[in-house]
């Protein structure tokens, strides 16, 4: 999608990029608009300035997954939990570890753990573009001292994700308001992502559902 443009009548017209070449544009009574906040700005350019700055005004940050796994002997610590945040003041480069295989069934094989490692973030923004070596030295070396693992990992998996992480800054529940107020004079449109009200699974699925009753509503109101 490369832009939106409001219709006479209170329709819309997405404009895209075809994978094969060339561009399309479609008309729609309603649109949802389910980017990453940076990119629904641009999108939104043309159809309304105001709205495009305020979602241009959501930073985001990146960060790097790094999956180990391990035979279980190997690690110290009982994993008796989900897993560990780790705050800023205790000096380590980790934001979070994941105890993936005490979470959930079937994550690692019997007598293994399975442990994701998470890298970067906002205070740390280069973090994630380490090359993988780096990365997995960093991430075994954070595991040595935060649950007791050692040797060798038997498996090594590295996930990046630049500008993945919707940051909420202080104001941000007034930029909130602000965006909604401008979507009430749009009838027809809805936004819906982690930028909003929740980076969790559960929030961004409730965000989709609330978009799309929202354009349900508009589309059933103009008739």
């Amino acid at each position: 999608v490369t832009a939106l443009e409001r219709l006479p009548a209170g329709r819309w017209r997405v404009s895209l990029d075809r994978a094969a070449g060339g561009t399309e544009t479609i008309d729609a009574d309603g649109v949802v608009l389910a980017l990453p906040a940076p990119i629904a700005a641009r999108v939104m350019a043309t159809a309304d300035k105001a709205l495009a700055a305020e979602l241009g005004g959501i930073d985001y940050a990146g960060s790097a997954v790094v999956v180990l796994g391990y035979a279980r002997e190997q690690v110290a610590h009982p994993l008796d939990a989900a897993g560990v945040v780790v705050p800023r003041i205790e000096g380590r480069r980790a934001l979070a570890v994941s105890f993936s295989s005490a979470k959930f069934p079937g994550r690692a094989p019997a007598g293994h753990c399975l442990l994701r490692v998470f890298l970067g973030g906002a205070l740390d923004p280069e973090r994630h573009l380490l090359d993988d070596d780096q990365l997995v030295a960093l991430a075994r070396e954070e595991l040595a001292a935060i649950v007791g693992a050692s040797g060798l990992p038997k498996l090594i998996e590295i996930a990046r994700w630049p500008a993945a992480m919707p940051q909420y800054h202080l104001g941000h529940l007034e930029r909130i308001e602000r965006i909604t107020q401008r979507l009430d004079m749009l009838p027809g449109l809805a936004l819906a992502g982690a930028a909003y009200e929740g980076v969790g699974i559960p929030q961004v699925i409730a965000s989709g559902q609330a978009a799309a009753k929202r354009v349900l509503a508009s589309v059933r109101a103009a008739g």
